[in-house]
């Protein structure tokens, strides 16, 4: 077979149509950005509809609507890989905590609802030699509100009770409010701060050596703050638990 008539079939393989896309290609991409690959040239934009033997689309550029024939189309290639749906976060309602100062709590998120509970371990242990245990322990309830977009830090507002035993015979019992900020990550890590803001304590108890102090104002306003900041959960770290939605 002579050069020439080589060349003459090569220009015509070349100028053949491929086989056209199936209808099952194109709509795939319907609403989506795509390069489109023609017989001469190409063109990015969305498709918007498919017809049996054309192809309707957006041009990316100038935002001009064209419909071409679908027999020129090649190739499609997808520009906007779609991408998995996020994972959503799970509800995390019960946290478990513990601080350095010995402090373990217990607390519950469940929407605008705040409540803790905690008891302080160190204290039974650094007393059990003297004269008598000492015991505390917090318990509270209140609101709780996101701060920024994600909401992992909130903001808590509760009024709380404060029983302490101190010695053999004196128990005192704080009542108040106090607020607080904590924290959770994605993964359940959760930090927390709270305070005791405002409130008092009465006393209960005898001594047994027949003489007893005078417990006045500023006597109950005292016993309330060392009350909170011996029981409370004043800095914490610990893990939320929770469920999928």
């Amino acid at each position: 077979m002579s050069v020439a008539r080589v060349a003459l079939a090569l220009a015509i393989a070349s100028s053949a149509h491929a086989d056209p896309l199936p209808d099952a290609t194109l709509r795939a991409v319907v609403d989506r950005d795509v390069r489109l690959e023609l017989d001469a040239g190409y063109m990015e934009g969305k498709v918007l509809a498919v017809e049996a033997t054309t192809l309707t689309i957006a041009i990316t550029a100038t935002r001009e609507v064209i419909t071409i024939d679908r027999a020129k189309v090649q190739r499609v290639i997808a520009i906007d890989v779609p991408r998995p749906p996020p994972v959503p976060d799970k509800q995390r309602f019960v946290g478990v905590q513990f601080s350095l100062l010995g402090t373990v709590a217990v607390d519950v998120d469940y929407k605008h609802l705040h409540a803790f509970a905690s008891t302080n371990l160190l204290f039974p242990i650094l007393t059990a030699g003297g004269s008598g245990t000492w015991l505390t322990g917090a318990a509270g309830v209140g609101g709780s509100w996101p701060l920024g977009d994600t909401g992992r830090w909130r903001l808590d507002v509760f009024g709380q009770v404060l029983p302490l035993h101190t010695t053999s015979y004196y128990t005192y019992l704080g009542v108040g409010v106090g607020a607080g900020f904590h924290y959770t990550a994605r993964s359940g890590f959760t930090v927390g701060f709270t305070l005791p803001i405002v409130g008092f304590a009465t006393r209960f108890g005898t001594s047994t050596y027949g003489y007893d102090a005078s417990f006045r104002y500023n006597d109950s306003v005292a016993y309330y703050y060392f009350a909170g900041i011996s029981g409370m959960p004043i800095l914490t770290m610990g893990y939320r638990f929770g469920c999928r939605r």
